[in-house]
């Protein structure tokens, strides 16, 4: 549900539940991403255990945790689209109006620990890079990466991973900022969803 995570409830919950076969191997990345930063353990949020985990066929790339997604701040603590920001609504509302089974995408940031800036730099993305590499040695069912505004670009590019067989969509940052800052990029991030959508909808490709 949209702003789902503003209820503590819910997000306790979803905490409760990080242990499930599917998400626990990357909450284990997540604290070894924390503690190579200096950082103690759920500084860098956790997938949304509600999302696909480790058999996503999906990941889609944003920028860095916004502070909804951050623990301790009044955030979830969470990767999810059921945050209570502007950014996570408006990707909820574009996965329900195209049906798109959350259980198939994971959430991800091309910097995954906590930025000094409200948006990351070069040279965090570049520090970052190893462990979108590691994530996805943790995906084997992938089949797209969706990368959601210049910086998911950036860190994405960072990784140059050896993955002709991914199909790799790009966007606009679902953010207000993102959509607003040129005219029709509401419509693009429509077009880049519809693109993930109807990807989804293809049979799983074989794996293994």
């Amino acid at each position: 549900m949209e702003r789902a995570n503003a209820d503590p409830a819910v997000v306790a919950a979803k905490h409760a539940r990080l242990g499930e076969p599917h998400v626990a191997p990357l909450v284990a990345l997540a604290d070894r991403i924390a503690a190579a930063e200096g950082l103690p353990a759920g500084a860098v949020p956790y997938p949304d255990p509600d999302f696909g985990g480790v058999r996503a066929r999906a990941l889609v790339l944003l920028d860095n945790p916004g502070p909804r997604a951050k623990a301790g701040t009044g955030g979830s603590g969470l990767l999810s689209v059921e945050n209570d920001d502007p950014t996570a609504a408006r990707a909820h509302a574009a996965y329900s109006y195209l049906g798109v089974d959350l259980g198939q995408c994971l959430h991800w940031n091309a910097c995954p620990f906590p930025t000094v800036k409200d948006n990351s730099t070069a040279g965090e993305r570049a520090r970052a890079a190893r462990w979108t590499g590691e994530l996805l040695r943790l995906l084997p069912a992938l089949e797209v990466v969706v990368l959601l505004g210049r910086a998911a670009e950036d860190g994405w590019s960072r990784v140059r991973p050896r993955r002709p067989d991914l199909v790799v969509l790009s966007g606009p940052h679902p953010s207000n900022r993102g959509i607003n800052a040129v005219a029709g990029n509401a419509q693009l991030f429509g077009a880049t969803m519809r693109g993930l959508a109807e990807r989804l909808a293809e049979p799983p490709r074989a794996t293994g």
